[in-house]
């Protein structure tokens, strides 16, 4: 019960911080509500596989909080994606982890990097897009905070941007690599998702966004979660914080994770 709790008064904070300044910034007696550029209104979990592509670039200071039912995990990092020309994006993401497993000792040290690419095929307001992803085993296999093995992964994505929500929805296979004793032997898994971005306004949107993944482990589960949250801009545009909450779907999902970013776009 008290983890319910707790995380309804995190999407209460997230609502209530956003959505004031939001209203302050819209004036008043506007008609149609201006929607602003929804390339730069982004998934939590999946925003690489997704077939939105930054008009320039997106800088971001994320911290994720993890609470499984074994222990939990401080995340912080940047999360960079950038136009290399158009309707192609690159990036990675990288950060410094904290994990505290129950029982046992905890470790710290720096993640794995990940690697993305993907291209947008021209369209209108429906886009496919089309990527890869890799990751670095630049972590210590040793403190637990990685694998010491590559994975890659191929995905599709779609997304229409009508007037009043964006669609998305999103497809892939991760090609996990096998480690070593004592790691539990890997299987190469299949994800898909979805999600709706809500525009309230041209500077606050709604996000919704489920996603679903099969075992990455021999003898794990499924990991299926359903996240909630909310992304505020500056009235100018270019800066903005947003917030989300997994709920877990599944027995293979954490018990809850909290996302907090700041992002700069440019």
């Amino acid at each position: 019960m008290s983890r319910h709790v707790f995380v309804m008064s995190v999407l209460g904070f997230l609502l209530a911080s956003a959505i004031d300044p939001a209203a302050a910034q819209t004036p008043p007696g506007s008609g149609r509500k201006n929607t602003g550029d929804r390339n730069e209104r982004r998934l939590f979990q999946r925003f690489v596989e997704d077939a939105a592509i930054s008009t320039g670039g997106w800088a971001e200071l994320q911290y994720r909080y993890t609470n499984f039912s074994n222990g939990s995990e401080h995340f912080l990092g940047p999360l960079v994606a950038f136009k290399i020309v158009n309707n192609v994006e690159g990036g990675l993401r990288f950060g410094f982890r904290d994990v505290n497993p129950d029982p046992g000792a905890g470790e710290s040290g720096m993640s794995d990097i990940d690697l993305f690419a993907k291209y947008r095929f021209p369209g209108g307001k429906g886009r496919t897009a089309l990527g890869i992803l890799a990751k670095v085993p630049t972590a210590d296999e040793e403190k637990g905070l990685g694998t010491g093995k590559s994975d890659f992964e191929v995905f599709g994505a779609w997304r229409a941007d009508l007037e009043a929500v964006s669609i998305v929805a999103n497809a892939g296979v991760r090609f996990n690599g096998e480690p070593d004793p004592p790691v539990p032997p890997t299987d190469n898994s299949v994800f898909v998702g979805g999600a709706l971005i809500l525009p309230a306004s041209a500077t606050l949107s709604l996000i919704l966004e489920t996603t679903y993944e099969t075992e990455r482990f021999e003898g794990a589960s499924y990991d299926a979660r359903l996240w909630v949250g909310v992304q505020s801009r500056s009235r100018q545009g270019r800066a903005g914080i947003r917030g989300g909450v997994a709920i877990p779907l599944s027995d293979g999902a954490p018990d809850y994770e909290i996302l907090l970013g700041a992002f700069l776009t440019y």
